[in-house]
């Protein structure tokens, strides 16, 4: 990354601690975000992708955006990654959870991520298997914790899709994609991630997450609950095919 490049970006992210009257705690937050994935990221991408593990994707790459983002300890809300059950899940294990902390313990999850590495056995069933579990984690926490709505991400090498699940009417789940992006692989590819496109997403996202997230004060959405059907793991193939293009199925 040319030096011009970089004092830019550095005199952005400074200019936040001396000059920041004028943006939100939205926007403070992802330029903090921004300013946290400098120190993180390698200057150039690494060669070898296969020498990268799950948890080293996570936490490197991802977390000092992410959790800009989708934490805040004022509010006793942290993103996660602890790749461990939660009263939500039952006994799956979802790779990252959104949890807002009561009395010293972590209550509520606000949201769920699932992570997977770019790899030849990364296939299009691992794929939809984590979208359909993905799925069924915010369905069960809107449920659990009377929420609004529940956020949840999924990672696929360096590319991340966002999505929203509300409860919008009698028994209807809505599960609908909010925004992707690809994440930098180096300080090298950081400009070119800092679009205006891409600032405009991220703030959207992190603004949905903050306004809706949140338990519903409507008497009314009590009755409008559905249990979690038992088999709906069932809906993915039993037999894996990487080329084909849907593993769900459908049969009455």
């Amino acid at each position: 990354m040319s030096n011009n490049v970089f004092t830019k970006l550095s005199r952005i992210v400074n200019n936040v601690e001396s000059n920041n009257q004028n943006l939100c705690p939205i926007q403070k937050s992802l330029i903090l975000g921004i300013k946290a994935c400098m120190r993180k990221l390698p200057l150039l991408p690494i060669k070898n992708k296969q020498s990268l593990g799950e948890c080293e994707l996570s936490t490197m790459y991802f977390d000092p955006l992410l959790s800009a983002l989708f934490s805040d300890p004022d509010k006793n809300i942290l993103l996660r990654w602890s790749n461990v059950t939660c009263d939500e899940s039952a006994d799956k294990r979802p790779d990252a959870t959104i949890s807002k902390i009561q009395q010293r313990n972590f209550g509520p999850s606000l949201g769920f991520g699932e992570v997977k590495l770019a790899r030849p056995t990364t296939d299009n069933h691992a794929l939809w298997l984590d979208l359909l579990r993905l799925g069924a984690f915010c369905k069960d926490t809107i449920d659990m914790n009377k929420l609004q709505a529940a956020l949840a991400f999924q990672i696929n090498g360096f590319s991340m899709i966002f999505y929203l699940m509300r409860l919008r009417h009698d028994g209807m789940y809505i599960m609908q994609e909010i925004g992707r992006v690809a994440f930098p692989a180096s300080l090298q590819d950081l400009a070119v991630f800092l679009s205006l496109k891409n600032i405009r997403r991220l703030l959207m996202v992190s603004d949905v997450f903050w306004r809706l997230c949140k338990p519903v004060n409507d008497d009314s959405w009590e009755s409008m609950r559905r249990p979690t059907h038992s088999t709906i793991f069932s809906l993915i193939h039993a037999s894996k095919d990487r080329h084909r293009l849907c593993a769900l199925e459908f049969t009455c």
